[in-house]
């Protein structure tokens, strides 16, 4: 992995709390158009008692609220709960396919370490406490110059991966023999890049 830092990604915290926000003013702004509706059916349709207007005012409440509350709230919930279950097992998977490939990293998108496998750590002599939150330039060895890594970023931010034969150092800060490494930018479904994925093969 390169020693440059990566461009801080968009921040979503913000879009999310606005989508949060609207959905309540959706809501909200919903109930009360129901409500006056309801109330003015309710001058129209005459009732015998006060328990019938109540019953039959509860009743015109749920039949136009549900198909609002549904469509707004309870089917987007099931399709995240189901679309969770399924990139849980998804990890499960890449779970184990991590553990037994070739020494690799994974970055954020700033490019710093959130997770390395048992093989990497092995090769550099690193636990994974030690690297956690670290940029990779911690393995950077003397046998590349700048140069080298800019041209990787160009590439990598260009076509979402590159390879090439590289250095990089041990904690006791050996050279290690080298290594094919390919870094693959893994993006979201808003085509924004969240992770970086770095395999070494030898």
């Amino acid at each position: 992995m390169p020693n440059t830092k990566l461009p801080s990604q968009p921040k979503r915290t913000k879009e999310q709390k606005q989508s949060v926000m609207r959905l309540g003013i959706i809501l909200i702004a919903s109930v009360f158009i129901v409500e006056a509706s309801v109330m003015g059916i309710m001058t129209w349709v005459p009732t015998n008692s006060r328990l019938g207007s109540v019953l039959l005012d509860a009743t015109l409440l749920s039949l136009l609220l549900f198909p609002i509350f549904y469509y707004l709230l309870l089917r987007p919930l099931v399709k995240n709960i189901e679309r969770r279950k399924a990139i849980e097992a998804d990890l499960r998977i890449a779970a184990v396919c991590f553990e037994i490939k070739d020494p690799t990293i994974i970055t954020d998108a700033d490019g710093n370490i959130i997770r390395a496998n048992q093989k990497f750590l092995d090769k550099t002599r690193y636990t994974m406490a030690e690297i956690a939150g670290k940029n990779p330039r911690i393995f950077k060895s003397d046998m590349h110059d700048d140069k080298f890594y800019q041209q990787l970023w160009r590439t990598l931010l260009k076509q979402g991966s590159w390879s090439s034969e590289i250095r990089i150092k041990s904690k006791d800060g050996r050279t290690l023999h080298p290594f094919w490494v390919t870094i693959t930018a893994v993006k979201n479904d808003q085509d924004e890049i969240t992770h970086y994925i770095a395999i070494y093969n030898f």
